[in-house]
């Protein structure tokens, strides 16, 4: 025995030394004894007593192999075995430990009405079995002063560390190590002989995988299998197929909406033949898109809005000169005309998808054929389809009613004048042309005619000159008058003034020439104008009103109104859609079932590019093709609620824009970027190649590489040739996903992946010798029934066992016993009292 407090000891004598003094004057010396007994025990228990004891209790810690090795039936046997030791515990301590890579706490949900129900390792961890350190960590978990024991239920099949380490140290400590076999994975008799899938795909694309698995020659039937796809551990989707015997090549598609470097894996169950597997690396990169579109954002957002749904990053801008086009890897061109885009930006296009870009051009009324006697610019040299004239024999009839009052004299008056000038130059020989000249009275100067002699027309022109007042209603009337019963496809007035006018019947004339399909617009030089004239007269006639502080901006406006009015080629009436080719990316759309659309442009597809969709079987409504390394495409409708209205409320809209875009996003990196392994010194290298016509980076951006168990490090590319980096990284024997990102991602340095296969995931059956190894090493036993784990087998581990609780409880009852003897005989008088009465 012990005590925690000896100075106490000396305490505990003073109700003795006290009692001894009132002993020979005590009356009742029974009482007081047992008042300094209690005084004594009291002051023995605050003297802390302990004494040395054997204890044979048991502490036992069960370790469970939930790794991707073990069998469902194995996992089912271990949860079994817990439950009947849990059961058999009585007063021992006991802790269930399940381990894969790692040891872990054992989750509620895998306790089910007071059983075991162990369920396998999810992801990464799931894919090692680590004994040396799972029962290391259990020995950790024992507490102490109880008889140590462990249990280990696995397969055996150690992949990361070495269980002879753990066994020394539980050797040492004196901790038996019971075993059992958990059943492993059957060996299977399916082969995969090959696998062939993209190493870089975009997030939210449907991609293949081809395989190829070889079944027994034993196979007498078909057999059933099951193949299920996963990434990062969560299921993509699940389908059948017949395996036969010998080699069986099947295609799988996939769809991951996440972006970065991924385990992608795929399991093919087959009943008796067991199960085959393959795990591989997979990039997954947001798809970029530039909308550089000409309409509003409101308009705008039924395409953005299914493109972001679709996982694209979406950049609008409302300028044909968008900038550097290297981050993006689709361009849609929305509604824009041609003509207004700039050649650099024409030029840019080109290059961008000569390099691997995809551009998809989307009609709309904006979309203004132009008549030129030139070559194909880069824009139209990457198109497959290129804007059609207008079908008509008839041509279209202009007539211009220039303002030569005296207010338009000098530069006015001379750009008018080149302003008719360039209309009469892009006119063609079956188009008709008709000037005429106001004041305060009015005079054709051109009479309405034939365009052909553009030289005749123009010295007419030149010889206007200014003078007289203004009178804008008689000349405008006169104008349409003439124009009117003319045979032309399109008729179109413009009318050019620089001051105010009485109105006179000009509105009535632009409501009749509506009515007879004839537009007028009007052109407002100065400050002077009646604006709202002006707007009223365009407005009935369909046509646009301009008001220009600046003449020098006269010719180009003139000449843009001109074209837009006459030179168009949209055709604006219900169509029908119609499949030429099917092709994967109308697959799942329903084309043959889409409303009709309210009017397209008409387009005349390249000789090799492909057409997809048409119009009356006549017109192209869908063209694409390959040019240089990248794609583009052409669909001369709209995408907004003035043609495709009735799509709109398509439900095969989204699929359609979907699928269009993802089709052209690029198949062939302009950069390279690979990661391998290199087994002669165990690192990770890749290779970064620039795309040709890149720059060179000012600086090179650190690239993180992340791998299993937290691995994590940073490394700077080195160069290694010509437009060539490397970046090299020792691994240290790991195996898993490992990904590659730079801090700032780009085309040239993109984030990659490489998957080495874990031994895990080939190991199958049990390594026994291993288990009953481990047991004859540290004094277990091998497969025991599970209530015989809390025998000590003779052992007891010394202990302290606290006496002054006793003590304490002795004084309670010492002085209870002395009030008793004190207050017992006037109870019982009491009571004898009570009862009397």
């Amino acid at each position: 025995m012990s005590w925690d407090r000896p100075a106490m000891l000396a305490v505990a004598l003073l109700p003795v030394l006290w009692a001894l003094w009132l002993w020979p004057r005590s009356s009742r010396r029974l009482m007081l004894v047992l008042k300094a007994l209690s005084l004594a025990a009291i002051a023995l228990a605050l003297a802390e007593p302990r004494m040395l004891v054997y204890e044979s209790k048991v502490a036992l810690a069960v370790l469970a192999d939930t790794s991707a090795s073990v069998s469902p039936a194995g996992l089912a046997g271990a949860s079994g075995i817990a439950t009947e030791a849990e059961a058999a515990r009585g007063r021992h301590w006991m802790r269930l430990v399940p381990f894969a890579r790692a040891a872990r706490p054992a989750d509620g949900s895998e306790r089910e009405d007071r059983r075991w129900a162990l369920r396998p390792a999810a992801g990464e961890g799931g894919r090692a079995t680590n004994l040396e350190t799972s029962v290391r960590e259990a020995i950790a978990l024992l507490p102490a002063g109880l008889v140590p024991r462990l249990a280990v239920i696995s397969d055996g099949n150690e992949n990361v560390g070495t269980a002879v380490r753990a066994v020394w140290q539980a050797r040492q400590l004196g901790i038996p190590i019971d075993t059992y076999r958990a059943e492993g994975r059957p060996r299977p008799r399916l082969e995969v002989e090959s696998v062939v899938m993209p190493s870089r795909v975009f997030a939210g694309e449907r991609f293949p995988i081809d395989v190829v698995l070889r079944a027994p020659d034993s196979v007498a039937s078909p057999v059933r299998a099951a193949v299920e796809l996963s990434a990062e551990g969560k299921a993509l989707g699940t389908s059948d197929l017949q395996l036969r015997s010998g080699s069986n090549a099947f295609r799988l598609y996939a769809t991951v909406a996440a972006a970065g470097a991924v385990d992608l894996a795929c399991v093919i169950r087959a009943g008796e033949l067991g199960e085959a597997r393959f795990e591989q690396a997979l990039t997954l990169r947001q798809p970029k898109a530039l909308l550089i579109s000409a309409e509003s954002v409101e308009t705008d957002r039924p395409l953005t809005e299914l493109l972001r749904a679709n996982q694209f990053d979406v950049t609008r801008v409302n300028t044909a000169a968008p900038g550097p086009l290297d981050a993006y890897h689709l361009a849609v061109i929305n509604n824009w005309d041609p003509g207004t885009i700039p050649a650099e930006a024409k030029q840019a296009f080109e290059d961008f998808v000569k390099q691997g870009g995809g551009l998809l051009w989307v009609g709309g009324d904006r979309n203004l054929y132009e008549e030129k006697n030139a070559p194909e610019d880069p824009l139209e040299r990457l198109l497959p389809a290129r804007l059609a004239p207008p079908r008509s024999p008839e041509g279209t009839a202009v007539v211009l009613i220039i303002d030569k009052s005296s207010s338009m004299e000098g530069k006015k008056m001379e750009l008018a004048r080149l302003a008719a000038a360039g209309v009469i130059e892009n006119l063609r020989p079956i188009d008709m042309i008709g000037v005429l000249i106001f004041d305060n009275t009015h005079e054709w100067t051109v009479p309405i005619r034939r365009a052909q002699d553009r030289a005749l027309l123009k010295r007419l022109v030149a010889g206007i000159a200014a003078d007289g007042g203004t009178q804008i209603a008689p000349a405008l009337a006169e104008a349409y008058q003439r124009i009117a019963p003319v045979n032309a496809t399109y008729k179109h007035i413009v009318l050019l003034t620089d001051g105010i006018s009485e109105e006179g019947d000009s509105l009535q004339v632009a409501r009749d020439a509506s009515d007879n399909r004839v537009t007028i617009s009007t052109v407002g030089l100065g400050q002077d104008v009646n604006r709202a004239y002006l707007e009223k007269i365009a407005s009935f006639a369909n046509g646009k009103a301009y008001l220009l502080n600046d003449p020098t901006a006269l010719e180009q406006i003139l000449l843009r109104d001109v074209m837009e009015h006459t030179g168009s080629t949209t055709v604006e009436r219900p169509v029908q859609p119609a499949v030429v080719r099917e092709a994967e990316v109308l697959a799942g759309v329903g084309v043959e079932a889409a409303p009709p659309l309210l009017g397209y442009v008409r387009f005349i597809a390249k000789p090799s590019a492909e057409t997809l969709l048409n119009i009356e079987a006549r017109d192209p409504l869908l063209v694409r093709w390959q040019y240089g390394l990248g794609r583009a495409a052409v669909f001369a409708s709209d995408a907004k609620g003035r043609w495709a209205t009735n799509w709109l409320r398509w439900q095969g809209f989204d699929r359609f824009w979907a699928n269009l875009a993802r089709d052209l996003l690029p198949r062939s990196e302009a950069a390279g970027a690979t990661v391998e392994y290199n087994a002669a010194n165990d690192e990770l290298i890749a290779d970064y190649r620039l795309p040709p016509g890149a720059p060179e980076p000012a600086t090179l951006p650190d690239v993180f590489v992340f791998g299993p168990g937290g691995f994590q490090r940073a490394a700077t590319p080195q160069k290694a040739g010509s437009r060539h980096y490397q970046v090299r990284m020792p691994m240290g024997g790991r195996q898993g996903l490992f990904r590659l990102r730079p801090l700032e991602e780009s085309r040239a340095f993109p984030e990659i992946g490489l998957y080495r296969q874990e031994p895990e995931m080939s190991d199958y059956g049990t390594n026994e010798f291993l288990l009953r190894q481990i047991a004859a090493s540290t004094g277990g036993r091998f497969e025991p029934r599970p209530r015989d784990l809390f025998e000590a087998g003779g052992r007891s581990v010394p202990a302290t066992m606290d006496l002054w609780p006793a003590f304490l409880v002795l004084a309670i009852l010492l002085n209870l016993a002395e009030l008793l003897w004190r207050k017992g005989p006037g109870l019982m008088e009491a009571v004898r009292g009570s009862g009397g009465r």
